[in-house]
């Protein structure tokens, strides 16, 4: 055979062969198909604004108005059972118009992490609390109040943790300026 004939066979060999799957890819997206599935099957595809992996991490957006039901679920359903909440913050994207909140919650039934977000535009943010499923969270949650300005409904003490009463604005919003 001459040198021709073999290099067409050795290229479709080469482009039939495919491309390695990270194994953490293939585990994080069984796992947040997993969660999917069940918050689907309870609330409704609606619920989910996205569902994705960041960085090997299982991310549900979930609709603001669902937000304290979807994270119940998640904290009370046995076969999920995400009953440690890890960290809590928020962070500003002003050019997309809106304030998004990330819970990190742990799964010991799963062995698992998963981040649930919610988002709020910027003009009257509002997110419903959940301090009373993770009392811990309480302290998070007007953190990101005092310095996001994002108020959360239900809160048992919603005024601020780190800034004196009579401070103006908040800090960590992008468009804060700040003052002498």
């Amino acid at each position: 055979m001459s040198e021709e004939t073999k290099a067409p066979e050795a290229t479709k060999a080469t482009e039939e062969t495919p491309e390695p799957v990270d194994p953490r890819i293939e585990k994080a997206n069984g796992q947040l198909e997993l969660v999917k599935s069940k918050v689907v099957a309870k609330f409704g595809e609606e619920v989910i604004e996205e569902a994705l992996l960041a960085k090997f991490q299982p991310t549900l957006v979930i609709q603001n108005e669902r937000w304290a039901d979807v994270v119940e679920f998640l904290k009370v359903t046995d076969e999920l059972g995400f009953v440690y909440p890890e960290a809590m913050a928020g962070t500003d994207h002003m050019a997309k118009g809106y304030f998004e909140v990330y819970l990190y919650l742990h799964s010991f039934v799963l062995d698992m992490d998963l981040a649930v977000k919610v988002r709020t535009g910027r003009e009257e943010p509002s997110i419903p609390s959940v301090t009373h499923l993770f009392s811990g969270v309480n302290w998070e949650e007007r953190e990101i109040f005092d310095l996001l300005g994002v108020p959360f409904t239900g809160h048992p003490d919603m005024r601020r943790i780190m800034l004196e009463d009579h401070w103006q604005g908040h800090p960590l919003r992008k468009d804060y300026v700040v003052k002498d």
